[in-house]
C-alpha cells in the first residue's frame, strides 16, 4: 500500500513537473519560433531592392506599402532606430482564399504580409517576417494549407536569401 501511494506521488510530481518545463520551454522559445531572422548577404538598400524586385516578379504578387520605418518614427516624437524598412506585400487570390470565409476572416490582422529590413548596430542586415511555418500549425484546417501554399511562394521570392520556413 505505501509503495502505491509513493508511486502515485511520483507520478503525480513527474505530471507537474513536465507542464511546468514543457510551459516553461514553450515561453523561452515562443519568441524564436513566431518570427524568423535571417542574416542578409547584400548591404540594406540592396536588399530592400532585391525583395521589391522579387515581389513584383513573383505571379500574383504585388508591392503594397514600403514604409521607412526609421523617418515614421522620428517624424512621430521617437528617436532614431537606424536603417529600417517595412515591406508589405499581399497576393489577391490567397488573400481572398483566407479572408472569404467567416471563420478566417480575423486573419485579415495578419495581412498583408511584410518583411522588416533592418541593419543592426554591427552594420549587419537582416531580414525578419513572421514564420508561416509555425502560424499554420497553431490554426490547422483549411487556414494551415492555405498558409502553407503561401509559404512556398514567399520561400520563392526569398530564394536569393537561401530561405526556408522551419518549425524549429
Amino acid at each position: 500500500m505505501k509503495t502505491k501511494i509513493i508511486a502515485i506521488v511520483f507520478l503525480v510530481m513527474g505530471f507537474l513537473g513536465g507542464m511546468i518545463f514543457t510551459g516553461a520551454a514553450l515561453n523561452i522559445s515562443a519568441r524564436y519560433l513566431m518570427l524568423t531572422e535571417m542574416k542578409s548577404p547584400y548591404d540594406y538598400q540592396k536588399t530592400v531592392e532585391m525583395i521589391q524586385d522579387r515581389i513584383n516578379h513573383q505571379p500574383g504578387w504585388h508591392l503594397v506599402e514600403v514604409t521607412d520605418e526609421n523617418k515614421e518614427v522620428t517624424e512621430h516624437g521617437g528617436k532614431p532606430i537606424g536603417k529600417f524598412t517595412i515591406i508589405k506585400f499581399c497576393n489577391g487570390f490567397y488573400a481572398s482564399q483566407m479572408l472569404g470565409a467567416d471563420d478566417r476572416k480575423r486573419m485579415g490582422a495578419m495581412l498583408p504580409k511584410s518583411f522588416a529590413v533592418y541593419e543592426k548596430s554591427d552594420g549587419q542586415v537582416y531580414v525578419a517576417t513572421a514564420n508561416g511555418a509555425i502560424m499554420g500549425k497553431l490554426f490547422g484546417g483549411e487556414t494551415e494549407r492555405i498558409i502553407e501554399k503561401v509559404n512556398l511562394e514567399v520561400e520563392d521570392i526569398m530564394r536569393f536569401m537561401n530561405f526556408k520556413f522551419s518549425v524549429f
